[in-house]
């Protein structure tokens, strides 16, 4: 605005200047009687314009004064033309988030522009094999070394070398070499008469991938905010459906196509096109990417080889939620007429159970360690098993509207209503956790050690007790886009100009699986196990009419509860 006004004051200052200079030999004798007048009005023009002026450079300074006060309560933002009121992009830094006992862990863009679909376009990935180990050697609470598993082992590589072996892969020291090297330690300092502790991390390797409005997907470091890669789509003027993420691939919509890039390297593996109108996120699987698509189908693309036919199962009618993966990477979940439908993820993806409930669900399953949460429209709750019976752990009527997906931990699950409700069950019994609701909550962010943050209805964050619901802090940090994370501790908080924030708990060095893998040998031991196999029953054939295979005999039949074309 200042800028404007000096243009406009030089403007007039101009035309006075270029006034006073009719008065001249050169000009004819007509101009010189109208002189006076002339310059007369120019410096009357020039007055008011100095008071505009001066109004202007007033409202300058006020809007500066504001944006001062919002910057001391952690909004980083600007003045919309001659508004008065910032523009709040969401941006936090430590002082703001510190009654909050929080602090800001690092900072990123995911692409310069908003989110493709809101918190569906932001996905936090835990790899399953993948792990960031270190061991840390303390003297009393001073941290005198940090050892990470990953570098490299420089006595095996130098054998490898005397030895005129190979020495690609590069050895490294893995867990157990860390902890060697601290325990070398450990007994130096013990000779000095100084006591040393040993503290051990091992947490799965965190990528956050995001997909913008104008097309660039972009994958960083959960823990150190490092940026990884970035791609783009070919068309950013098209619909952009994902990202999809499994330990290998990142898959993306855009338009009537799929791309799948590698996660590590954000690389194009493939692209190709899609059979059906896709509806809603895909899901990425080991080989496979799973796109919901019209008329209820669950259309499963080959990644490697685009020109197989793909295969195509059909549940319920169409599900523009998307589709939610088992902890274990096992099941498909979706809800679709009142059902939450489970798919077994194999080679050729089988239709697994339904678990019926008879009421309308607007939004997706959330996996736990046991099966999956959903919740109906009414605001029934269902934790179901993924056994092939459809059956489920417990049931709770909690009688209010709900269209958001609930956040899970370990041991509670927080179900938010539309009109601001929020009610904490026991993940086991599904008994209430609080004694009564809590009140004027938008969003629910994250799951702390001891408490629960969450976006209050003024748009600010907010920090509840995790024992009773009690508010325990409060704070004037926006969040403009609110990302629910059930996977760690962390918060995640987006801006619609594309700036992401980690926030974490003070002193939270290493994050918190608060919805935990399950163990991985069980895992494998499920896997191996066919899929048809019940206690007291022996495996079906390809004619089941759960397991019905795109082509089979019954597929499309009336006997097939699930319709499969």
């Amino acid at each position: 605005m200042r800028i404007r006004t000096a243009k406009l004051s030089q403007l007039v200052e101009g035309d006075t200047l270029r006034n006073a200079n009719l008065v001249g030999d050169s000009f004819p004798s007509r101009f010189l009687q109208n002189a006076g007048v002339r310059q007369k009005n120019c410096v009357q023009q020039k007055n008011n314009v100095g008071q505009q002026d001066t109004a202007r450079r007033g409202a300058c300074l006020l809007r500066k004064w504001i944006a001062g006060a919002c910057l001391s309560f952690g909004i980083v933002g600007g003045i919309a033309g001659d508004s008065l009121l910032p523009v709040a992009t969401a941006q936090v830094n430590s002082r703001a988030v510190t009654p909050l006992g929080l602090e800001v862990a690092w900072e990123n863009s995911v692409g310069g522009a908003a989110l493709a679909q809101g918190t569906e376009s932001l996905v936090v990935w835990p790899h399953s094999q993948d792990r960031r180990e270190f061991v840390d050697v303390f003297v009393g609470n001073r941290l005198l070394e940090r050892i990470d598993a990953r570098q490299v082992d420089r006595g095996a590589l130098d054998k490898l070398i005397l030895d005129g072996k190979p020495t690609s892969p590069v050895p490294v020291l893995g867990l157990d070499g860390a902890k060697a090297q601290a325990d070398k330690l450990v007994k130096t300092y013990a000779v000095l008469g100084k006591q040393a502790t040993v503290r051990t991390f091992s947490e799965p390797v965190i990528y956050v991938v995001a997909v913008a409005k104008n097309g660039v997907i972009t994958a960083i470091d959960g823990e150190s905010g490092e940026l990884l890669w970035q791609n783009s789509v070919p068309r950013a003027d098209l619909p952009i459906l994902g990202p999809g993420v499994s330990d290998d691939y990142v898959v993306v919509l855009n338009g009537n196509s799929f791309y799948a890039l590698e996660l590590k390297t954000g690389n194009l593996v493939n692209n190709a096109r899609l059979a059906f109108t896709p509806v809603a996120t895909p899901t990425a699987l080991e080989t496979r990417v799973i796109v919901p698509s019209t008329q209820g189908r669950l259309v499963g693309y080959s990644i490697d080889n685009p020109n197989i036919a793909p295969v195509v199962l059909r549940g319920g009618t169409e599900n523009r939620d998307g589709v939610a993966g088992s902890l274990d990477r096992e099941y498909l979940a979706w809800v679709s007429q009142g059902s939450m439908f489970l798919v077994r993820n194999e080679n050729v993806p089988k239709m697994w159970s339904k678990v019926n409930l008879g009421e309308p669900v607007d939004s997706k399953p959330v996996a736990t360690p046991q099966g999956f949460v959903f919740v109906s429209s009414y605001g029934t709750v269902i934790h179901a098993t993924t056994s092939r019976t459809g059956s489920y752990l417990w049931r709770a009527n909690l009688g209010m509207p709900v269209s958001q997906t609930p956040v899970v931990s370990n041991k509670q699950v927080f179900v938010l209503s539309d009109d601001g409700r929020l009610v904490a069950l026991d993940l086991t019994t599904g008994a209430h956790s609080w004694d009564s609701h809590v009140g004027h909550v938008e969003a629910v962010l994250s799951i702390g050690k001891d408490h629960l943050y969450v976006k209050n209805d003024h748009g600010h964050l907010n920090r509840l007790r995790l024992s009773d619901g009690k508010l325990d802090g409060v704070s004037n940090v926006p969040v403009d886009v609110a990302i629910p994370n059930n996977v760690s501790d962390r918060l995640f908080l987006a801006t619609r100009d594309g700036h992401l924030s980690c926030l974490r708990e003070e002193g939270a060095i290493m994050p918190t699986m608060v919805n935990a893998l399950p163990d991985k040998a069980a895992g494998q031991k499920n896997a191996g196990a066919k899929p048809g196999a019940t206690a007291g029953r022996p495996a079906t054939d390809n004619n089941d009419a759960f397991g019905a295979p795109v082509g089979s005999a019954n597929a499309g039949g009336n006997e097939d509860p699930f319709g499969s074309p």
